[in-house]
Parts: structure tokens; sequence; C-alpha cells
């Protein structure tokens, strides 16, 4: 179903953020693969809908030695492609490949899959994991960098302003002796949204636990870190008794919701079963 909105196609962030600026009612269309597919459900509530697909300087990829920064216009067809090495590759690589098909991954992007901000977006787990920031930019107040954990307010809501884009991800690279994890539970292989997802990054001093960091989609309103499950592992050797505790301790940071693609029940028992999988993966590597 498709309403009146005007159609704004900017050529640089500076144009965009001026559109957003001085129009009501405005929403951004990145690969529009959430958008086009909400407009067959209902008319956009929006009065002005800017096109970001021209513009150049989101769709970059910038590496240093300590950190990293993903353009919101980044594909994520162009995340696959990426070799940034270590753990970054290890969880992008097996995430992108579960990200719906070829012709999806071409059009959706970093940003749109962040804003969408729906609790089984595929790459929140992976970024939460990366102890990720969101660059914001408006053309009034300029930019502010946020925390990812505090972007996601809440169900399809965001601490984004309505005069706000998000430009960028960053995030430190992880330390080159990281250990890490990935899985995405579907009910098929590809083309298919998350009952659990889960990415993990592990640091180890001999089988002590100095840092960890466990990022989880589908099993809460948003897409989170699970903080007990973290605080459990925390200086404790891994071992059977501390992967079982940290694993329902993950079952407690998660609140599930039933649906027609699994109930809460069975959530939490994933979840328990993938820490507990994704820790033993971690301590036997």
């Amino acid at each position: 179903m498709i309403n009146d909105f005007n159609f704004v196609q900017p050529s640089s962030v500076a144009e965009a953020l001026e559109a957003l600026s001085t129009n009501d009612g405005v929403q951004a269309l990145a690969g529009g693969t959430n958008v086009m597919v909400n407009m067959k459900r209902a008319p956009l509530q929006t009065e002005c809908l800017i096109d970001l697909s021209k513009l150049d300087e989101l769709k970059t990829i910038c590496e240093d030695d300590d950190c990293i920064r993903l353009g919101a216009g980044v594909t994520i067809s162009e995340l696959l492609n990426w070799k940034p090495g270590g753990v970054v590759e290890r969880l992008m690589q097996p995430m992108c490949h579960a990200f719906a098909g070829p012709l999806i991954r071409n059009l959706a992007t970093v940003g749109g899959n962040v804003c969408d901000t729906s609790a089984a977006a595929d790459l929140s787990p992976v970024l939460l994991a990366l102890n990720a920031s969101v660059e914001l930019q408006s053309a009034s107040q300029g930019s502010r960098m946020l925390d990812l954990r505090d972007f996601f307010q809440g169900v399809r809501k965001t601490a984004l302003r309505k005069d706000e884009l998000l430009t960028a991800i960053t995030f430190a690279r992880p330390d080159d002796d990281a250990r890490c994890f990935y899985y995405k539970l579907g009910k098929r292989k590809a083309d298919a949204i998350s009952i659990v997802s889960i990415a993990m990054i592990l640091k180890l001093d001999k089988d002590i636990v100095s840092a960890s960091s466990i990022g989880l989609g589908a099993v809460a309103p948003v897409a989170l870190r699970a903080v007990a499950a973290e605080n459990t592992l925390k200086g404790a050797a891994l071992n059977d008794d501390t992967i079982s505790a940290a694993a329902e301790a993950a079952v407690s940071d998660s609140s599930p919701i039933d649906d027609f693609r699994a109930g809460g029940d069975y959530r939490r028992q994933m979840v328990e079963v993938l820490v507990k999988k994704g820790l033993n993966a971690i301590k036997d590597a």
C-alpha cells in the first residue's frame, strides 16, 4: 500500500542531514529491504522518504591497527567479501553467509540492519560482541558517538533523534589471541529469520577467562549482551562447571517471546545449548 510522500535523493551526507532537519515525518531509505516490504503491508508513516543509496561517503570501510569503521551504507555482500582477518573475519563471514540470500545481501546495509532494531537482526549480536558504537550526525548538533547497547531502546525503537542519521559503526579490533564463536539457529540454513543467534569473544590467560563479550539475538525485545553470563565467566577457569554456570546465567539474561517460529521455552533452552556449544568450542580450540 502506497501513500503520498515526498521523495528526496541527496548527493551528500550534508544534504541528507539538511533534509532531515527541514522535513517532518522523515524516513531514511538505504537498501530498502525492510521499507519496501513494509510498504506492502501498510502505508508508510512518513511524509518524506530520503534515499541514501547515492551517498558514497557512507559506503567505505576504514581500518587501522586498532579501530575499524564501517560506513552505514556498506552492504552485507561487501562485508562478506571483506577480509579483515582475525576475530572480525571469523565472526562476520558466517554471519554474512547466513544472512538471507544473495539478492538481499546485495541491497541490505549495515546501517539499515541496525536501525531497523529487529531483535532478530543478524548483524546485531556480532556488533554487540565487538563492543561497537554508532556514529550519529545531525545538521544542528554535529556528531556524537553512542554505545550500540544504548542505541537499542526497545521494540523498533532507537536513541536516534528525528534529525539524526546513523553514518557509521566503529569498534576496536580484538586482540590477535582472542577466540570467538558464532551461530545462527533458524528453520533453514538460508533465507531464515533467527530463532536464536549468538556471537561471543573470549580472551584466556591460560585457562582463565580474562575478558568476554556475548551478544544474543531473538531472545528479548532487542538484541543484547549476556551480562550475567559474562560476569560468571570473568576470572573463572573455563571448565565444565563454569561453562554450565555461564549457560544458565545467559538464560536469565534472556526474555524470549512465543511466536510462530518458536516458543519462549524452546528459545531459552537453545540459549543454554548454544552458550555451552560456543564455550566448549573456544575451550577446545
